[in-house]
């Protein structure tokens, strides 16, 4: 992964927590144990909604990420995912994510607040 991708995703991280707190909106809920169900849900919701772009198994090889202008980060980087708080990742989910590499678009008006935590717990599982 390239020192410009990191500082992108960071900064782009960064804004969307900013702005949330700047616009007043509710923080995301914390982040619920990572049981059976919930990792079972969020499997389902992330074949369904993140696959396209992040691939099956996060590698950011999904069938739409070659209409990208650059390599989407891999939610399978140990590291990277290690420096991404819940609550960072909830965010991204929630508002989206505008990038030079391309745009995620933001999930909070498709899922529950308990549903993107459950991908947020899938996710997690990514990074082995």
């Amino acid at each position: 992964m390239t020192t410009r991708t990191l500082l992108s995703l960071t900064g782009g991280l960064s804004l969307f927590c900013m702005t949330a707190v700047y616009a007043g909106q509710a923080k995301p809920a914390a982040p619920a144990a990572a049981s059976p169900e919930s990792l079972t849900n969020g499997a389902a919701l992330y074949k369904r909604q993140c696959v396209m772009c992040h691939g099956a198994a996060g590698l950011g090889d999904g069938p739409a990420a070659k209409t990208l202008k650059g390599k989407l980060p891999s939610l399978a980087d140990k590291t990277l995912m290690s420096k991404l708080t819940d609550a960072q990742i909830h965010e991204t989910i929630t508002a989206g994510k505008k990038t030079e590499i391309g745009n995620m678009p933001a999930l909070g008006k498709r899922l529950k607040p308990e549903e993107i935590t459950d991908v947020v717990n899938f996710v997690r599982t990514l990074a082995k």
